[in-house]
């Protein structure tokens, strides 16, 4: 909801001269009714003034509603487009374990389910507006016409707003639960795209995931929508009866008991008339505000960070000299148990230039080390320090400014980028690493982008160190990357390309478990539950390794 407040704060004079013109709409609106019901009652003295008179409302109608209508629509437009780059640049500058701990699905509804829903309101806002304006001329008008009336009138008001109340909170609660569900839904739908292969071979599991998952889930979305939107249906039906008793009311206090005139009829039946369509969109529009109210709320429940800083830092990062972990500690959030996993306490010291390998088996803790040395996380105890700088939330980016890296479950990214953001002699470097990593008939370098990504696993993590070395920066962290090449380019691999790396006075940093090629390494390191050991090359076998 702050999120909202700043956007709104930002377009508050627009706001206001919106608000202005709305007025002046509704007011002409209105001063077209009384002046109808004052010429029926009255009749025409002069017909060309008259017309004249007549003609300036419209035109003034006309003008100050489309320039407040045009006013409110690019307030609105303008506020979801902000709310969308303000919501991924907050999304960019989150820490990845609150990311990891919302999850993809929360955080893909909330840039567009949740973000379509808000527009949506957004889209509502500016004709509730204008007829909320309308309205509240139109019984100005009314209570000049007949006081006692006109609190007969409020009364009657007052019950049917009670009653939108009511039900309105319980509508919002159902799609609260229809908004809980869209993330359990959206778990299901990756599920069904990211397992196709395993669900193609399995009837079983197809059957679990659809009958025993995807469907309840979905069934229980159904029902509360269906329950919202029939709770808002009587509701409406029933704003429209209480605005026939209080024409009836009019009519018989009017005609049946002659206590009021027939102007005070006349004019109040043209207004409440004229009232019902105003009436009538400002409640077609309060469920598409109840959705955007709930989707504030859910993205304002994902607590994410400030937005990250996209300019360009004034000069280069200091140069790497040093990476030293000191009794550095790490436990993932919310597993304060004893049986929850912990990498450290850990020493290590990377130097400018080495090649360090790094082994262990499933899950002792290496993917979580490479995370802490880049940055991605910090140490829940003991200090990472890079150049003597510990690694704190103030100066993470700066730290990870140092590192490139291609994790196990990476993204690949078509733009290439060059050192510091050059351009020049890129195209001659992508070129030549293409043909050396046996890409170039495959992929072709254009206008700054990969003609394609979609390539094997292997031929994409080719890919990756290319872009990887593209960047330029000194210290490069490897997690296992020759797990999916081919022998021929695991020589590459080890042989050549890291070689020319260090040779660069590049750092490298690779998680590996190919022992033929240890003997390239300056240094290797064996993570065992979290613990990091040095390797004893006598004593280590492959089921070692692997364990």
């Amino acid at each position: 909801m702050m999120l909202l407040k700043e956007l709104l704060h930002d377009a508050r004079w627009r706001i206001f001269l919106a608000v202005l013109c709305s007025a002046l709409s509704a007011a002409s609106s209105i001063g077209l009714i009384g002046y109808i019901n004052r010429s029926l009652e009255q009749g025409l003295d002069n017909l060309s003034q008259a017309l004249a008179l007549f003609a300036g409302l419209l035109v003034l109608l006309f003008v100050s509603g489309t320039l407040a209508q045009w006013l409110l629509v690019q307030i609105g437009h303008r506020l979801v487009y902000q709310l969308r780059l303000r919501l991924v640049g907050k999304v960019l500058g989150t820490a990845l374990e609150r990311i990891e701990r919302l999850g993809g699905p929360r955080i893909y509804n909330a840039l567009t389910k949740d973000v379509t829903a808000v527009a949506t309101a957004f889209k509502q806002l500016p004709i509730s507006l204008y007829n909320g304006l309308l309205l509240l001329a139109g019984l100005a008008y009314m209570a000049w016409l007949s006081l006692p009336f006109f609190a007969l009138t409020l009364a009657v008001i007052a019950f049917g707003v009670l009653l939108d109340v009511l039900l309105g909170r319980q509508v919002k609660h159902l799609m609260q639960q229809v908004r809980q569900q869209d993330d359990r839904l959206t778990e299901q739908f990756e599920a069904t795209i990211s397992g196709r292969c395993e669900l193609a071979l399995s009837r079983e599991r197809r059957q679990l995931l659809f009958n025993q998952r995807l469907e309840p889930i979905a069934q229980a979305s159904l029902q509360a929508s269906v329950r919202a939107d029939t709770l808002w249906a009587i509701n409406l039906n029933w704003t429209s009866l209480l605005v026939f008793v209080l024409i009836g009311t009019l009519f018989f206090l009017g005609q049946g008991l002659g206590l009021l005139s027939q102007q005070v009829v006349v004019g109040y039946v043209l207004a409440i008339m004229f009232l019902r369509t105003p009436i009538s969109m400002i409640l077609d529009a309060v469920p598409a505000v109840i959705r955007g109210h709930v989707a504030l709320q859910a993205i304002d429940d994902l607590a994410l960070g400030e937005t990250a800083p996209f300019t360009l830092p004034a000069k280069a990062a200091e140069p790497f000299r040093e990476l030293r972990l000191s009794n550095a500690q790490y436990r993932y959030p919310g597993q304060g148990d004893e049986f929850a996993f912990q990498l450290g306490p850990i020493d290590l010291h990377v130097r400018r230039g080495e090649l360090i390998f790094i082994v262990g088996g499933n899950g002792s803790g290496k993917s979580t080390l490479a995370k802490l040395l880049t940055g991605l996380y910090q140490p829940s105890e003991g200090t990472v320090a890079l150049n003597g700088v510990p690694l704190e939330a103030s100066n993470s980016e700066w730290h990870r400014e140092h590192f490139a890296a291609i994790f196990a479950d990476f993204y690949l990214f078509a733009d290439v980028l060059g050192e510091n953001g050059e351009l020049e002699g890129l195209e001659e470097r992508v070129g030549h690493y293409l043909q050396r990593l046996g890409l170039a008939h495959k992929v072709q370098f254009i206008d700054g982008r990969l003609s394609t990504t979609a390539l094997s696993q292997g031929q994409r993590k080719r890919l990756a160190l290319l872009l990887l070395m593209m960047e330029g920066r000194e210290v490069l962290l490897l997690d296992e990357w020759a797990a999916d090449q081919d022998p021929l380019f695991r020589h590459v691999f080890y042989h050549e390309l890291l070689p020319e790396l260090q040779a660069a006075g590049k750092t490298v940093i690779a998680i590996t478990h190919d022992d033929r090629y240890f003997d390239v390494a300056d240094r290797i390191y064996r993570l065992d539950y979290g613990q990091l050991v040095d390797y004893d090359h006598s004593r280590e076998t492959p089921f070692e390794l692997a364990k």
